[in-house]
């Protein structure tokens, strides 16, 4: 089935256009045709308690379904898509815009906002693989919800048809239908820009039991990225005031002292004496998403206490989990196949197609 993404959820206002001719449907009574036209200028469209509102007319419909002759012809806040777009009614006043797309027209917006079309065949290939696996796990795991994933990194970056590819597209057509599975079944295939030399498992960082494919394995491959080894410095005042923001009670931030890490190195707790002879203790990673992943960008670092601050040391960009982005491009450079990347990364995994595409090979 087509997957169905998330892409805004808000109680304002979003901007829609057609480039051509459209159609706006009720999916209360699926096939009704309620208005069309030869095209959409850009117009606003809202909820209210008991109707959605597209420019100057109010539909009492709880979902609506928007459909284009021409493929991409739908603007979402200036952001060109494939497929449908489902307008819902989200609470209150809230309204919901669900991109319904094919899948693999999908991965060439996901592909598109997280690697670079420059790469090596191989490692876009791999990553076409990962994303694809991961996606049809959220469609596995959200079928009775609403929508199977968000369009920011809380699932996978997507973003329309903005900066698509012609080696992109070729990465995901040729690697239509194929999957990673374990024990022939989907899992959770995460994956991360730069691990920094090892990779992490999956039971450090998230809520998850161990899984052998994500039980982390050495990488020497991604000392190309900027982030392999970083140095960020920061004062007392600026991480009190990050870590009040996200919900802690940090008067004053005198310390800082990191407790155990993984096997990979990365630290797993972190301590903090915030005035008052008081210490709390955080996991690393709430510690890092509470200062910010691209201010922090990641667990395996050392820190040190200076005049100014604090300076943080460290490698990696991410949670550390599955792929890493950079290792892989790293391998493909060095003559690696995406399934020798695969397997590399992902102990234990098979690669399954599950159904073929006009370019498989």
């Amino acid at each position: 089935r087509p997957v169905r993404v998330l892409l805004v959820r808000t109680s304002g206002r979003v901007r829609l256009a057609v480039r051509g001719p459209y159609t706006i449907s009720t999916l209360e009574n699926p096939g009704r045709r309620l208005t069309s036209g030869a095209a959409m200028p850009p117009t606003d469209a809202y909820a209210t308690d008991h109707a959605l509102v597209v420019g100057r007319r109010h539909f009492p419909d709880s979902e609506l379904e928007l459909s284009a002759e021409r493929e991409g012809a739908i603007e979402v806040n200036g952001r060109r898509y494939r497929g449908k777009m489902v307008l819902r009614r989200d609470g209150a006043r809230g309204l919901a815009v669900v991109n319904v797309v094919g899948l693999d027209a999908y991965l060439y917006g996901v592909l598109a906002s997280e690697v670079y079309p420059s790469w090596p065949a191989a490692a876009l290939e791999a990553q076409a693989i990962v994303a694809r696996s991961y996606a049809m796990w959220r469609m596995a795991q959200r079928r009775e919800k609403a929508y199977d994933l968000v369009a920011t990194s809380a699932d996978q970056n997507y973003r329309g048809m903005a900066n698509e590819d012609p080696r992109i597209r070729a990465a995901v057509d040729k690697t239509a239908g194929v999957v990673l599975l374990f024990h022939m079944r989907l899992f959770r295939c995460y994956y991360h820009s730069t691990c920094g030399g090892q990779t992490e498992a999956v039971e450090n960082f998230f809520p998850e039991p161990p899984l052998l494919p994500l039980s982390g394995v050495p990488c020497g491959y991604c000392k190309g990225s900027k982030f392999y080894r970083w140095r960020r410095e920061f004062t007392a005042r600026e991480l009190a005031d990050a870590l009040r923001r996200a919900g802690y009670s940090v008067p004053t931030l005198q310390a800082i002292e990191l407790g155990r890490r993984s096997a990979s190195g990365r630290v797993l707790e972190v301590r903090l004496q915030v005035g008052g002879g008081r210490w709390i203790t955080l996991r690393a990673g709430r510690f890092r998403r509470a200062i910010g992943g691209r201010r922090l960008p990641s667990t395996l670092f050392t820190v040190r206490r200076t005049a100014r601050g604090f300076v943080f040391e460290g490698r990696g960009f991410g949670h550390g989990v599955g792929l890493c982005q950079w290792g892989a491009r790293g391998m493909a450079k060095a003559g690696w196949s995406a399934g020798e990347i695969l397997h590399h990364y992902y102990p234990g995994a098979e690669l399954v197609r599950l159904y073929k595409g006009r370019d498989s090979v």
